[in-house]
């Protein structure tokens, strides 16, 4: 039984991660520029994906359990209106193997983040494993003062940063519920856009990407990550997202001709080999 639920577990996250990695192709292929309209449509869709979610979940109580939201939940809802908003920032600044590979380090902060605030152990390995993958942040920053990308890294680099952040809450207050922080995240994206966008009405062409990105790109594969979580480890998920990396970089190459210069491709590849290091040992660890 543990196999089958093994195997069901990692085929729902490839599916999230094969779904998520069409992202940056998708915010290049809008035709609006205004990252805000983007921003607005795309949570506003990722939002009723996330309600209808949540609605099967709570059934009846579930506008009693939004207006009930914690404390813990609105700042994992700021974090999450940060993570949201860089990806689109950095795709409309940066190439989308930059955005795919700095977000792999997600992994590396996370780390980080849990000894400095939850006081878990590090040990040599994984020092190891850190000291490679910054090593490889490092050098896709170097080239970024090459070519002109500089903004969108560092805005690409605030995704990973983010999103490790929110995970440290969710194992220090595991009660909380991440799908309700995402509907706030969004929340408090589409009214920040409304001031911050003179005009929010988008084409059809750009209405018709918002609904693709914003239930089959970012509202299923959170919702999948989410059910994926109860079946498998977060080493083995991590090492599955892991390929969005891979992919996201080369639907963008295929389709819109996106390529970044050679040192992404070895800074990149230097935070890939530090991210499966670490992975490895934890799960090496755990078996």
């Amino acid at each position: 039984m543990k196999k089958n639920e093994n195997f069901f577990g990692i085929s729902i996250i490839f599916l999230g991660v094969f779904l998520v990695s069409f992202g940056g192709l998708t915010v290049k292929s809008f035709e609006t520029e205004n990252p805000w309209q983007i921003l607005f449509w795309r949570q506003f869709f990722f939002s009723i994906t996330i309600f209808f979610f949540l609605l099967t979940k709570y059934k009846k109580d579930i506008f009693k359990v939004l207006i009930k939201s914690s404390i813990v939940s609105l700042i994992m809802g700021c974090g999450l209106f940060f993570g949201f908003v860089g990806f689109v920032y950095s795709m409309l600044n940066t190439s989308v193997a930059n955005v795919n590979f700095i977000n792999t380090s997600q992994v590396i902060f996370l780390t980080i983040f849990s000894f400095i605030f939850l006081k878990e152990k590090i040990n040599l390995i994984t020092i190891i494993s850190i000291i490679i993958a910054l090593i490889g942040i490092v050098i896709i920053f170097l080239n970024s003062l090459y070519v002109g990308d500089l903004k969108g890294n560092i805005i690409a680099l605030a995704i990973p940063l983010c999103f490790a952040g929110v995970v440290v809450f969710v194992k220090k207050f595991p009660n909380c519920d991440l799908t309700l922080s995402g509907i706030i995240g969004s929340i408090f994206v589409m009214i920040y856009a409304l001031f911050a966008s003179e005009y929010i009405m988008i084409s059809k062409h750009d209405l018709f990407l918002s609904i693709i990105a914003g239930i089959f790109q970012t509202g299923l594969p959170f919702i999948l990550l989410i059910i994926a979580s109860r079946y498998i480890s977060s080493s083995i998920i991590g090492l599955v997202m892991l390929l969005e990396a891979l992919m996201g970089p080369a639907w963008a190459f295929i389709f819109i001709n996106d390529i970044p210069s050679i040192n992404v491709f070895i800074g990149g590849s230097f935070i890939l080999f530090g991210v499966t290091l670490k992975l490895y040992m934890s799960i090496y660890k755990n078996h």
